[in-house]
């Protein structure tokens, strides 16, 4: 294992965390570099879901990522650094994905184990994928739009990157649910998309977004929004125009104070994943293949549809913010 001063400064930041651990125990344990996306708040979960698998397995956890889902190149970058820096394993929530590859397979020739949580590369070298379904909860999310509605409307969507694999199944999932099941039959109403708003994973691109679809398209009934940036810019929309009781707002990832907009009205839905088990469980497969074990290629942590009706649930309770009194990324 390959140290430099950098990396272990680095993880013992972290490490600061966890009392009782010697600078010789921290530098006698495997360097695990785990690369998100963004700061946006989703990501303090799976940071600390991380955090916590390093301190119960004994692994110095060194947590990175760019400033907005924008960052593309200084994903890479970061990436590139963990490999000079001699990461035991690198455990990464792809921002691309086709443009990473060449720095994961980098890392492979240096005999570092490449995982990916919450969306997947192409690159055929990558050992693990945890993440969840995204075109099975694509799907939840469109069979919940059609009851929503009861009816035949417009709906328009709200796509945080055109390339981004999660983008694309959970559009993917979407529009198959309701192309497939449009007939009385079958229980659901035809609805037909009009337009998506491509706005990068940015709050306010999100925002602007969803007021365009609302003025461009008078008969607008639902927006979907497939991340949590482009649901929170969504919601501010909504609420600024007035329109919780003419727009139905179906989103994706819950975010602190989405609980009000529920309660309010302003967000119907939301389809909600466990990041805490996709940082727990990158790391917790990182140390098996570290030691040799077999570990599967994909490991799905699921989602979980939150309205109004379930939102107080414990076990809801529980999914929605496991972190409780921990600092923030930036704390």
């Amino acid at each position: 294992m390959k140290r430099k001063i950098a990396t272990l400064a680095a993880g013992m930041l972290l490490a600061g965390l966890l009392p009782g651990c010697s600078a010789q125990q921290q530098a006698d344990r495997p360097d695990i570099y785990v690369i998100c996306k963004s700061r946006d708040s989703y990501w303090d979960t799976t940071r600390w879901g991380a955090v916590d698998a390093g301190e119960e397995m004994g692994l110095n956890v060194i947590y990175e990522a760019p400033e907005t889902e924008a960052d593309l190149d200084v994903q890479i970058q970061m990436v590139q650094d963990a490999v000079a820096a001699g990461a035991d394993a690198i455990v990464l929530a792809p921002l691309d994905t086709d443009a990473l590859n060449g720095v994961l397979r980098d890392a492979n020739l240096q005999g570092i184990p490449v995982l990916t949580i919450d969306s997947d590369v192409s690159y055929a070298g990558r050992a693990v994928c945890v993440s969840t379904q995204n075109q099975a909860a694509g799907a939840i999310a469109g069979r919940e739009a059609a009851a929503l509605l009861g009816g035949k409307g417009e709906v328009g969507i709200i796509c945080h990157k055109a390339d981004a694999q999660t983008a694309q199944e959970r559009l993917g999932g979407f529009a198959v649910e309701l192309d497939g099941k449009t007939t009385e039959a079958d229980g659901y109403p035809e609805l037909n998309v009009v337009d998506i708003k491509y706005c990068e994973g940015d709050i306010e691109r999100s925002k602007e977004g969803t007021k365009q679809l609302i003025e461009e398209h008078p008969a607008l009934k639902l927006i979907y929004a497939t991340n949590q940036p482009g649901t929170v810019g969504a919601c501010q929309a909504i609420e600024e125009l007035g329109l919780a009781d003419q727009i139905t707002l179906l989103g994706f990832d819950y975010f602190t104070g989405a609980d009000v907009y529920i309660t309010h009205g302003v967000l119907d839905g939301v389809m909600t994943q466990n990041p805490y088990n996709m940082g727990y469980l990158g790391v917790r497969y990182a140390k098996k293949l570290l030691e040799g074990k077999s570990t599967p290629a994909i490991v799905d942590t699921g989602a979980t549809y939150v309205e109004a009706s379930n939102l107080n649930d414990a076990d809801i309770q529980w999914l929605l913010d496991p972190i409780v009194d921990r600092p923030a990324f930036n704390d």
